[in-house]
């Protein structure tokens, strides 16, 4: 135990010694004994320092020992430790019973369930949900103990066939209870029929609701690998074949390229102009002056259409102004390039339904490319997915 420790333990105070003789009063304290601990000197003729509450009465007669030299005085600032934490109780009894009675019940309280909070559906009523919730046992006011995550998720999938995935949450007092719906299409298929995969991965987590399972967690599978089985047996050991049921989540990479130029042309007004009349008379047009190159210049075109009341006669007059430009090249920074590489890689894993909010791990990989003054970018992700597809027979 440190030597603070065993002071708050015994007590101790914050005494203020004051004078000039004050070297010589610390010396006579230390030759009879009396611990200090935290010498502080605060001016020339102050010292605070730390003792025991049971040492400062040794230190008053050294005090008076030294009435022949300078006068030194001390005077206690603070009090610390238990002896006094407990008078201070001692004076209001009934308010640290109060406090502790409190704590207690809020220590016990603790250790029940007493908000269940449902989050993730759409059409499916809460009311119905918080029923099936109920069913299973999860209640307000039961011990969190008791709490089983797993067999709980289970009932609720097979007790609302609409749902694809559940999860369960302890949030100590409260139990999070977050929904995932089927698709209609998923939930009007009624015929029979195996579950494969529809991306290769790496199974993390695998529920049956009905069928066989071909997979185990842990387990690595391909595109189009079968994961659930129709076929199963029922209580009675009769081998049934109907719609296989279940959640196969599974760690799966996605990928996706993007790329940006080092060079930026930018297109300069030489100052040269040069106009062309075109006069177009239905399905003709009649050009007058010559035209030139879109490459080497900028058009702006300004048109005059002719109206005769209410109709429109099939003439018109044209104008076109172009203003000739030298196209410069400017070099990109590699950093600004790279970022419009990302981001058109992320562009490219968005259309294949890749959300940034859920994804495990990241990995980028930048290279120069060899045909051109550019960057390419390659984004690797791994998401946690559920890979199942259901495919009738």
């Amino acid at each position: 135990m440190s030597s603070f420790m065993w002071l708050w333990w015994q007590g101790y105070v914050t005494v203020c010694l004051r004078g000039a003789g004050i070297e010589r009063v610390l010396n006579r304290a230390a030759q009879a004994g009396v611990a200090m601990l935290k010498v502080e000197r605060v001016t020339s003729d102050a010292v605070l320092a730390r003792m025991a509450a049971e040492d400062f009465r040794r230190l008053r007669p050294l005090l008076r020992e030294s009435a022949n030299g300078p006068r030194v005085s001390a005077s206690i600032l603070d009090r610390h430790g238990l002896p006094f934490l407990l008078r201070k109780f001692r004076r209001r009894l009934f308010l640290a019973l109060g406090l502790g009675l409190a704590a207690a019940v809020v220590v016990y309280l603790s250790n029940f369930v007493w908000f269940i909070q449902v989050t993730g559906n759409e059409t499916l009523a809460v009311e119905a949900i918080k029923a099936a919730v109920e069913d299973t046992g999860l209640r307000a006011g039961i011990p969190r103990r008791s709490m089983d995550t797993r067999s709980i998720e289970r009932q609720l999938l097979e007790q609302l066939p609409d749902l694809a995935w559940v999860q369960v949450k302890n949030r100590g007092i409260k139990v999070e209870i977050q929904v995932m719906e089927r698709d209609v299409e998923e939930t009007s298929a009624q015929g029979a029929g195996h579950v494969y995969a529809k991306r290769d991965g790496l199974v993390t987590e695998l529920l049956v609701l009905q069928g066989t399972a071909q997979i185990r967690e842990g387990d690595t599978v391909r595109k189009d690998d079968l994961l659930i089985s129709g076929m199963y047996y029922d209580r009675q050991g009769r081998r049934q074949f109907g719609a296989a049921r279940g959640i196969v989540k599974a760690r799966v990479w996605y990928q996706a390229v993007g790329e940006a130029s080092l060079v930026r042309w930018e297109a300069r007004k030489t100052g040269i102009r040069h106009r062309q009349y075109v006069l177009t008379i239905g399905p003709f047009s009649i050009p007058l002056g010559r035209s030139y190159p879109r490459e080497t210049h900028q058009i702006i075109k300004r048109s005059w259409q002719l109206y005769l009341g209410s109709a429109m006669a099939p003439l018109s007059w044209t104008r076109l102004d172009y203003e000739e430009v030298e196209w410069t090249a400017e070099g990109i920074p590699a950093s600004e390039a790279e970022r419009t590489a990302y981001e058109l890689a992320w562009e490219s894993l968005a259309r294949q339904g890749v959300e940034r909010d859920k994804i495990l791990e990241e990995k980028r990989t930048v290279e120069p490319l060899t045909d051109a003054d550019g960057i390419r970018v390659t984004v690797q992700v791994e998401v946690l997915e559920d890979i199942g597809q259901f495919l009738g027979q």
